[in-house]
Order: C-alpha cells, then sequence, then structure tokens
C-alpha cells in the first residue's frame, strides 16, 4: 500500500508527499484563513543541470507544492482531494544550490475549481521563480 492510498495519512494536515521530503520541504509558517503557505526547501547537488543551475523541473515541482499546499488549507474537509490542471513557470533568477524560501498563497476559490500562485527566493531574497496553478478540487 503506498502513503497515498492510506486514508489516515490524507487526514493528516500536517502529512508531506514523498516529493516534498525529496525537495526538502520544510513548513515556517501556514494560514489556513488566508489560504498561504511560506516553506523553505534544499536544492542540492542532485539537483544541478548541465549548467551549474538548479534544474527548473525540480523548481517547478517546488511551486506547484506551494500552490498546491495553499489550497490545501483552505479546505473545509480534510483529505478533500485535489489535482493540478494547469501550472505556468517564469524563471526571472539564477538558482544555485542551497535553501530556498517559497511562500504560496490563494488567489481565488470556488466549489471545483481554485486559482493559486507562488514565488521562490534565494536565501539574499532575490525572486528565482514565480509561478501560476490552476487546481481542481473534489474527486
Amino acid at each position: 500500500m503506498s502513503a497515498a492510498d492510506d486514508t489516515g495519512t490524507a487526514m493528516d494536515p500536517d502529512w508531506e508527499s514523498p516529493a516534498a521530503v525529496t525537495l526538502g520541504k520544510q513548513v515556517l509558517e501556514k494560514d489556513p484563513a488566508r489560504g498561504y503557505i511560506r516553506a523553505s526547501f534544499i536544492a542540492g547537488d542532485n539537483f544541478v543541470n548541465r549548467g551549474g543551475r538548479i534544474f527548473g523541473g525540480f523548481l517547478c515541482a517546488m511551486l506547484d507544492g506551494l500552490c498546491g499546499h495553499a489550497v490545501r488549507l483552505t479546505h473545509e474537509t480534510p483529505g478533500t482531494p485535489q489535482v493540478t490542471l494547469e501550472l505556468k513557470t517564469s524563471f526571472v533568477g539564477r538558482a544555485d544550490t542551497g535553501k530556498l524560501i517559497g511562500e504560496g498563497w490563494v488567489r481565488h476559490r470556488g466549489k471545483s475549481i481554485a486559482f493559486a500562485e507562488a514565488e521562490l527566493r534565494n536565501e539574499a531574497g532575490e525572486l528565482v521563480a514565480k509561478g501560476s496553478a490552476t487546481l481542481k478540487i473534489g474527486a
């Protein structure tokens, strides 16, 4: 049985997926009333592309995780399923190994669709990447 199949795990609001663990995600702040999450990620040497920077796919995964977590915080029923329908990412700065700080927030939420945004910054506070996502809520 996988972790995703474990109903008890899905109901735990502090549970993180194996993907989030791989990305070194640590929640720093969350505000369910606003649909807001702040978290850090560790971009290790195993995330580096041939150009010596963090591979964009890892940055996308971090942004997707922030958007999804922000939406998950707004669910009335813990464990409500959701899936990302669309993710747009803009790479706007240099992403090197080390700690990245991300923020994600819900821009708008309806009954079955939510729109969220996220940003990733390096430890100096410089914007590295930003994204926006559309998520489907419910089965």
